[in-house]
């Protein structure tokens, strides 16, 4: 960013908090409310955000820090690595961000990823170590403070969906120790540590036990409880390869009991209950899996493009304008949904074996999280008394969504 621009930026920044400190603030501002902002969203948008959610958000994690491998452990990831910064720990842009943030009373957290396909089982082997479960902390403590957050949360999600299921017993320990040293060294400091997991692909047994970490074992929710400041549930991506809700509120029900059966009536204030402000645009498929077309189109037909697409709330509800169509309530799972019919480019193999491409009249089908996904989740967090939900995204938030949120929090009464 230039000088002008930055200068731009902080100046907007600055006429948009509030004119108390930040410590009054922050002591009248409720914490139901969170979620997430990734690194390319803006200081002037984040803070946009803050400001327009009226006291009701309570806290944030800014995408900040990333997992490069075994020699560079803790990045800032918008800088190269090792950085030749003077300050490594942040960016110009996100010190703006963290301080307009924190001027409005909201908490800010640093996000640690390891969202790197290419690196799945690297952060495993690198934890092996005693010295580098050490290090690892004490880096992200360190830097923590420099940057002046509130605290650091954890987003490591190769464990779960690239490691393989077979590498859980040997990371669980080495994952769980290593929290266990963050959450000291952070504490000692006066910080707070979250902890991001998967909501798990069956929160309970056969038997109707609890499934450790929803079945994704390798995260150790009855460990992690007392460690952690938070424990955020990612409850959507529920429908990944078919059409259906991203992230059903029954199912998300389902793993904040699970969670609290696992970390007790003393932590269930610190789970936090993932909330999906996206959509996305499947194929329909049909009893044989076949894409549903119409009109003169080949049995064999697939489309050359992915087999669905994410949007953000307002172009779902664009799309469904567009076709003429309106978005429908699914009662239980607190989506909104519709079917459009769009010409689509493909390919087919003709009766000769030859492939060839062709344009065809398909079925597709939306499904998207809106203010009605957001109140559900508002009353699982009230009927199980626990802490709040966490959003993902805050920069993709659905028209009036704070006002539907704000009965459920102290701010709205």
């Amino acid at each position: 960013m230039s000088g002008r621009s930055w200068a731009a930026a902080t100046a907007a920044g600055a006429l948009l908090v509030t004119t108390l400190t930040g410590a009054a603030a922050a002591a009248e501002r409720p914490r139901t409310v969170s979620g997430w902002f990734g690194n390319w969203d803006t200081p002037v948008k984040m803070i946009e955000v803050g400001r327009r959610s009226g006291k009701v958000l309570g806290e944030v994690n800014i995408f900040l820090w990333g997992y490069r491998g075994p020699r560079n452990p803790v990045c800032t990831i918008e800088l190269a690595c090792p950085s030749p910064a003077d300050t490594p720990w942040t960016t110009t842009e996100m010190t703006a961000a963290t301080k307009g943030l924190q001027a409005q009373g909201i908490d800010v957290y640093g996000t640690h990823t390891d969202l790197d396909s290419n690196l799945a089982g690297s952060l495993s082997a690198y934890l092996a170590k005693k010295k580098n479960r050490k290090a690892i902390a004490a880096r992200l403590t360190d830097w923590a403070v420099r940057a002046g957050v509130d605290g650091v949360d954890l987003d490591w999600e190769n464990f779960a969906f690239n490691d393989g299921s077979n590498s859980w017993p040997t990371t669980r320990p080495r994952l769980t120790d290593t929290i266990r040293l963050l959450s000291e060294s952070l504490h000692a400091k006066g910080l707070k540590l979250s902890v991001t997991v998967p909501g798990g692909y069956e929160p309970f047994r056969k038997d109707g036990s609890p499934n450790p970490g929803g079945g994704y074992t390798v995260y150790d929710w009855a460990a992690l409880g007392p460690l952690v400041d938070r424990l955020r549930l990612m409850t959507y991506d529920y429908s990944w390869d078919r059409p259906g809700p991203i992230g059903p509120n029954w199912w998300a029900k389902q793993s904040v009991k699970s969670a609290i059966a696992q970390v007790g009536d003393a932590n269930r204030h610190k789970i936090y209950v993932g909330l999906h402000q996206y959509g996305k645009a499947w194929y329909l498929r049909d009893s044989s899996d076949d894409y549903v077309t119409e009109g003169d189109c080949p049995d064999s037909w697939e489309p050359t493009g992915p087999d669905h697409i994410s949007m953000n709330v307002a172009e779902a509800r664009s799309l469904a304008k567009d076709y003429g169509v309106e978005p429908t309530l699914d009662k239980r799972s607190k989506e909104r949904t519709f079917t459009y019919v769009k010409t689509e480019s493909g390919r087919f193999t003709n009766a000769k074996g030859k492939t060839r491409t062709r344009d065809c009249d398909v079925r597709k089908q939306v499904w998207f999280g809106s203010t009605d996904t957001a109140v559900g989740r508002m009353k699982i967090v009230k009927q199980q008394h626990i802490g709040g939900i966490a959003v993902w995204s805050l920069a993709m938030l659905d028209d009036g969504f704070f006002e539907a949120v704000r009965p459920y929090t102290a701010a709205g009464r």
